[in-house]
């Protein structure tokens, strides 16, 4: 089990930072293809389109990165406030990916 400091630093290295690499909306794109009923896989076509329309890269990029950090900021602020019964927070990834598109 990592320390704090090493589950942060795994975070921001495995999931924030990647988005400081173009060729990550590309795999989005191609993900999206390949799997068209798949969770935000309209995200895909978007990115397309914001790039035909003359948005940069390097911006959807910024963007996406910083939707992750705030996804990834309020994750863990959730998980202390208001916290899980017993802490009981393993596997909550699959409670996410077992509801699609949910509106709560």
């Amino acid at each position: 089990m990592p320390t704090r400091e090493e589950l942060v630093e795994h975070l921001w290295r495995e999931i924030i930072n990647p988005f400081e690499d173009p060729s990550t909306l590309d795999n989005i794109i191609a993900n999206c293809r390949r799997r068209p009923d798949a969770t935000f896989a309209e995200a895909g076509p978007a990115i397309e389109r914001a790039l035909a329309a003359g948005v940069s890269a390097a911006d959807l990029c910024l963007l996406y990165r910083s939707a992750t950090y705030e996804a990834v900021f309020g994750t863990l602020y959730a998980i202390g406030d208001p916290g899980v019964d017993d802490n009981d927070v393993f596997g909550l990834y699959e409670d996410l990916s077992s509801a699609p598109n949910a509106r709560w």
